[in-house]
């Protein structure tokens, strides 16, 4: 793999997990998950939030940022270099993983039709989803176009030098 693309995956992933994490972190505690999860009886099949694996989530998602940096480092030169590339990398992440979701989870089209989930019940993660993801896709695309600056400055200073020498 080439430098720019481990670099890529590498700030995707990053901001993915801290994102992620942050987001987490506020919303549990602004929703009070941990009752919502021991009260309702559509959230009876998640672990609790004291298991291993719950704690261990945000280092789980080091796979999962880098999965989807894979995934959408095609569109790449779109995202970066559209005028509102933020827009369309959070309406990807936000429409497919989230509402689009071909799992019958919470918040999804596909949950809403074959789950008995309430409204309201769907509505929980919303939020926290929407936030994590937009502020994740300004921030990304933000360095991105920043690490692009720094790479484009210092090709055209080897190219001085060189012209020089």
């Amino acid at each position: 793999m080439n430098k720019k693309l481990l670099g890529y995956i590498g700030r995707f992933t990053l901001l993915h997990v801290i994102t992620y994490t942050v987001a987490g972190v506020i919303f549990m505690n602004l929703f009070n998950y941990a009752e919502v999860f021991q009260t309702s009886e559509v959230f009876a099949h998640f672990r609790s939030i004291e298991s291993p694996i719950m704690q261990a989530a945000p280092f789980l998602q080091i796979i999962r940022g880098a999965i989807f940096a894979l995934i959408l480092y095609p569109f790449y030169e779109v995202i970066v270099n559209h005028k509102r590339g933020w827009l369309i990398l959070f309406s990807v992440l936000w429409g497919l993983t989230y509402l689009g979701s071909v799992e019958a989870t919470l918040g999804s089209i596909e949950g809403m039709i074959y789950t008995k989930a309430s409204l309201a019940e769907h509505l929980v993660g919303t939020p926290e989803v929407t936030i994590q993801m937009l502020v994740f896709a300004w921030l990304f695309v933000k360095w991105e176009k920043r690490s692009l600056k720094k790479r484009q400055k210092k090709l055209t200073l080897k190219e001085t030098v060189t012209t020089i020498n």
